[in-house]
């Protein structure tokens, strides 16, 4: 052999040799890359309304039962004889003359014991549906909240949008 064949295989063995350390290392910074954080429900109305939901308080995740995407989270508290609850809602704008209605309900329709409570309509804040609802009344039996959708001065049956239990 020859010097120069040495010095041509020395090259080749060292050019190997880093591609396989640049390899390496490459994979270790993509091993490093955090995966894609996915939001809950909560989060993503958190966000949409820059409004921090109390971790004091009961929570309920309303779900779309009319076979839309909607979404929503009641919370509710009693304290010092004073019953609060609100709804965030991400939902679409209703058609005219149509509003929004939240609704506590207790009870199964039907069966003795079944109790609604209306929390009144929803209003339209930060690009999303809001309610606030307050009242001396200790409310805390009512396990579940409904979302309707509402035909203004009409009193047809109104359609569920959303629904969830505490």
């Amino acid at each position: 052999m020859n010097r120069r064949d040495i010095v041509i295989g020395a090259a080749v063995l060292l050019a190997i040799v880093g591609i396989i350390y640049w390899r390496q290392s490459s994979k270790e910074e993509i091993s490093e890359v955090p995966a894609p954080e996915t939001l809950s429900v909560e989060d993503k109305l958190e966000d949409k309304f820059k409004y921090d939901i109390p971790e004091d308080v009961d929570k309920a995740e309303l779900k779309d039962v009319s076979g839309g995407n909607a979404s929503a989270i009641a919370t509710r508290k009693f304290e010092g004889g004073k019953y609060s609850s609100t709804i965030l809602a991400d939902l679409e704008d209703p058609a005219s003359g149509m509003f929004y209605q939240g609704w506590l309900v207790k009870g199964e329709e039907g069966k003795e014991g079944y109790s609604v409570i209306s929390l009144g309509k929803l209003t339209i804040a930060k690009g999303g549906w809001m309610l606030d609802y307050s009242s001396n009344n200790d409310y805390s039996d009512f396990d579940r909240v409904v979302v309707t959708l509402e035909k203004v001065f009409d009193n047809t049956p109104e359609k569920k949008i959303l629904e969830g239990r505490f």
